[in-house]
């Protein structure tokens, strides 16, 4: 439990730290590059199919649908209490939407200039795709080790693989710098080890 406080503390202030940074030109000219990189890759159609799959897990009708996969897997495989299986992935579903809303009513950052054209007017950090996939992927992975449903080799590796590709297909896709990835990244690691502390919390004997 105080690994996962430390965890949390240690990614929320990590996200701080990187939405000060943005406002940096040294910081801002490499989201620049980074754009104009991203930018040759949407002009190739293989390129900008693979993003428009990756950021999938991110969309608003697919975390909460992973949380409740992952739900159903561990309810039909162990018994026990309902709330301490759901209560966790709904929180990491949940708390990843208010968390970047919440930094985003605070630094309203502007998205790059594509998205801008497109009438995407939402402030851009943190992106919210990458935090709400890479909270409720997190949160999945540990719930699933913990129960013994999957092991760490397995459940580690996909779950960060789903969440950089997600986090990846923002930038391609001209959403977002970066940067908003990277505290994307940041805030869904703070919010899954909370909903994992939950977890935790739920699953002692009282």
């Amino acid at each position: 439990m105080s690994d996962l406080l430390l965890i949390g503390v240690g990614a929320a202030a990590a996200t701080v730290i990187v939405a000060f940074a943005t406002r940096s030109r040294t910081v801002q000219s490499a989201d620049d590059a980074l754009e104009r990189a991203a930018g040759r890759a949407r002009a190739r159609p293989l390129a900008l199919h693979a993003a428009r799959i990756g950021t999938l897990p991110g969309e608003p009708y697919m975390h909460p649908s992973i949380g409740a996969a992952t739900a159903a897997v561990l309810l039909a495989a162990r018994a026990g209490p309902l709330a301490r299986i759901v209560l966790p992935l709904a929180a990491a579903s949940v708390g990843a939407i208010a968390a970047h809303h919440a930094v985003k009513l605070v630094y309203r950052r502007p998205r790059p200039a594509i998205a801008l054209a497109r009438g995407k007017t939402e402030p851009a950090f943190p992106s919210g795709h990458t935090t709400d996939a890479t909270a409720v992927l997190a949160t999945s992975a540990y719930l699933l080790m913990r129960e013994g449903i999957a092991p760490a080799e397995i459940a580690i590796p996909v779950a960060i693989a789903f969440a950089l590709a997600t986090g990846v297909s923002r930038v391609v896709l001209g959403w977002h710098w970066s940067t908003d990835v990277i505290g994307g990244w940041l805030a869904g690691i703070a919010i899954a080890a909370c909903s994992s502390g939950l977890y935790e919390v739920l699953s002692s004997p009282s």
